[in-house]
Formats: structure tokens, C-alpha cells, sequence
């Protein structure tokens, strides 16, 4: 997957961008075996969205553990979904759609992903309304 093919986002939703590069999508590779790689995406002020999609695009075929966790600007954090994709596909599209299970905002969104050593794949977060 090359960073310009962005799989489309519904109509009704809009990718965050990463904290560090501003960029949608983030291509990492698992240093060792189910390290954790943390991603933190940007959820921009003004805008209430209802739901989340989190996107894993493994460029493997392998098993690769997948958790969305929301950060909130009084410090504390929720885990929104935590999934085992067992068999995932290489350049397939998994979606992962959660809601806050708080009811709060939040102003991060952080993708956990963990995997075998050297898989690598691509993380995107959408933000619907």
C-alpha cells in the first residue's frame, strides 16, 4: 500500500492524523516478537463524533493483536476495543469500529498494535459524527 491510496473513509467520517508526523496513515514494523507499537492519532477540538473505525492493513500474513485505546485530557484513558485478528491476511482491510465507552470525548486515540518480529503493517483511526 502506498501512503497516497488511502482506502476511502465514509461519507460521514474524516482520518485523524498521527500526533508526531501529522499523517493518516502509519506504517510501523514489529522490532521484536508482540512488542507493543504504540500510534497516538490527534481528535481535533469543536467536532462531537459518535464512533470510531480503527483500519489495520498487515503487510503479513500472521497473527497480529489490535487494541484502540481513548485518552482524555483529565488524564485518564479507556480501552475501546481489543481484538485478535488470528489469521490476518496480508493487504487486507480490517476494520475495527468502537465507540467511547465513557461518553466522553477524547483528544487521542492510540492503536496498540503486537505481532510477530519484522511484521509490518499500516494503522489508521477514523472519527465519524
Amino acid at each position: 500500500m502506498q501512503a497516497q491510496e488511502l482506502p476511502p473513509a465514509p461519507s460521514n467520517c474524516s482520518y485523524l492524523k498521527e500526533v508526531r508526523t501529522g499523517k493518516p496513515a502509519i506504517r510501523q514494523s514489529v522490532a521484536t516478537n508482540n512488542s507493543n507499537s504504540h500510534t497516538d492519532f490527534a481528535v481535533p477540538t469543536g467536532t462531537s463524533f459518535t464512533s470510531y473505525i480503527g483500519r489495520l492493513i498487515p503487510e503479513n500474513n500472521a497473527q497480529y493483536r489490535v487494541e484502540f485505546n481513548l485518552k482524555y485530557n483529565d488524564g485518564t484513558s479507556s480501552t475501546a476495543v481489543s481484538r485478535t485478528i488470528a489469521n490476518a491476511q496480508k493487504f487486507s482491510v480490517y476494520n475495527l469500529p468502537f465507540r467511547t465507552p465513557t461518553n466522553r470525548q477524547p483528544f487521542q486515540v492510540n492503536a496498540n498494535i503486537r505481532s510477530g518480529r519484522n511484521n509490518a503493517y499500516t494503522v489508521l483511526v477514523l472519527a465519524c459524527r
